[in-house]
């Protein structure tokens, strides 16, 4: 498989964001591999906290909350995705499919960096990415925070009778738009969806691992794997593991925002299906777009911390 690696001096004097690079390297899944990078912040004996970043973000967006659980004594983990931030990535749309991504997180995470008792955090596509990769690995995992995000499924026993699916008309417009937009400038949309106003050295944070519409194609291809219609495949695998997650019995936290242009209900798709919710009634903070890490990142730390403080030792 083919793939470009961004250079390092793209991230350097980003904004908010001193940490150290690690990498692992995991299977193309073709014969070679790839090397997937990762903030490892905090104490190395800690517990950890493993924060996986959706589209079209990068683990830039975990840079306010890293040093938040540093200090409270976790060690903090926070992933690039294939593809994205200083992970490398491959040149081909086709390269990528969301079996693919969860086959890689699950290899990096549970393999390479042998994680266990890990409490996890999941945004955006890292929702679906993460709940699957650990899906097969509950023992590992002591807790889940899921924020502005969703696990939609379909029963495979049930037949399509409508190949669109509902409630998807703007995302097909959007994926016809990214599909012939190659130099899709991706931290501009950020900027106009968060309420925030954000410093032009966050936005540079954000496009930094993109020096050229080459780079892009990762980003691109996420959205061209949204579910808009009932014959995408991640909606039967979404289900068969959700059948697995039927047996998640540990604390399990919804942690969302109450403007969030993309998944408003998202916990929904969990709650009550997988037995940790049922302890955990969602928490709405106020004030955050679908990228709350931007515009209420105080408040989601504190919420966060409260949450993986109160379960510690259970």
């Amino acid at each position: 498989m083919d793939y470009l690696r961004t250079p390092d001096e793209c991230f350097e004097n980003l904004a908010d964001y001193p940490f150290a690079a690690n990498y692992a390297d995991v299977s193309d899944q073709e014969g070679g591999t790839l090397r997937m990078a990762y903030v490892d912040e905090g104490p190395r004996n800690g517990q950890p906290v493993v924060m996986i970043h959706g589209n079209p973000t990068w683990s830039y967006m975990w840079r306010k909350l890293i040093p938040v659980l540093a200090d409270a004594g976790y060690r903090a983990i926070a992933i690039d995705l294939i593809g994205m931030g200083r992970s490398d990535k491959p040149t081909k749309m086709h390269d990528y499919t969301i079996a693919r991504h969860v086959e890689w997180v699950r290899e990096a995470l549970f393999e390479k960096l042998d994680l266990s008792n890990a409490n996890m955090i999941l945004h955006d596509w890292g929702g679906i990415i993460g709940l699957r990769a650990l899906a097969d690995h509950q023992n590992r995992v002591a807790s889940i925070i899921m924020s502005n995000t969703g696990i939609p499924v379909r029963d495979p026993s049930e037949p399509i009778t409508h190949m669109a699916r509902s409630g998807t008309k703007m995302l097909r417009r959007f994926q016809l738009y990214i599909r012939f937009r190659k130099n899709w400038k991706h931290w501009k949309l950020l900027r106009r969806i968060v309420f925030a106003d954000m410093p032009d050295g966050d936005v540079a944070g954000f496009a930094a691992p993109y020096p050229h519409k080459r780079y892009l194609i990762g980003n691109r291809q996420f959205t061209q794997m949204l579910p808009t219609r009932n014959d995408n495949p991640i909606l039967e695998e979404n289900w068969h593991a959700m059948q697995k997650l039927k047996g998640f019995e540990r604390p399990f936290l919804n942690l969302f925002s109450d403007k969030d242009q993309v998944m408003p209900k998202g916990y929904e798709t969990v709650r009550p299906a997988i037995p940790g919710t049922r302890d955990y009634e969602p928490v709405i903070l106020k004030g955050g777009s679908h990228f709350l890490l931007e515009d209420i990142p105080e408040d989601y730390a504190e919420a966060a911390l409260a949450f993986l403080n109160s379960i510690k030792g259970s």
